[in-house]
């Protein structure tokens, strides 16, 4: 039987401290994030479109490890602890980072398990309209191949 997830109460609704978060705002988060930071904030502004804000009380769940990956997220506000297993590798994630990013892209199953760590905003971005927009928008294309080239190593190599 499948596990039911359990919803989050929406961020405007006294879990964050700031909530209704524009699109303007959106855009240059996503600016910020590595994969994204080589395309235009313009080119940006169908994703941020797309995003939406999400609400976290402290100590929630946000996604299992071996959930199938549906979404990634950027923090707004708060802090997000990612924990993967075997190796039990640990991150605390704040203002501007963004978690469940690679399974999103793979679509496969999450390799790690975030909790809000205290009351937390994020946005998040389906994968699907990651896919969707992708296929119309060769300037953030191009940024997550160059994204992918510097963090293989392979941006000295002719």
């Amino acid at each position: 039987m499948a596990r039911q997830k359990a919803v989050p109460p929406e961020a405007g609704s006294g879990i964050a401290t700031r909530p209704n978060i524009t699109t303007q705002e959106k855009a240059e988060l996503l600016r910020g994030v590595d994969l994204f930071s080589q395309a235009p904030v313009e080119e940006l502004y169908p994703l941020a479109t797309l995003a939406r804000e999400r609400g976290f009380p402290a100590k929630w769940v946000i996604f299992q490890e071996t959930d199938i990956a549906d979404a990634f997220y950027i923090v707004v506000h708060g802090q997000v602890e990612c924990v993967s297993k075997p190796g039990d590798v640990r991150e605390v994630l704040g203002p501007e980072k963004v978690f469940g990013l690679y399974s999103a892209l793979t679509r496969e199953s999450r390799y790690a398990r975030a909790t809000a760590l205290q009351d937390t905003v994020a946005i998040s971005i389906a994968a699907g309209d990651l896919f969707t927009l992708l296929s119309n928008n060769m300037e953030i294309v191009e940024s997550m191949f160059k994204h992918f080239v510097r963090k293989l190593g392979m941006g000295t190599r002719g």
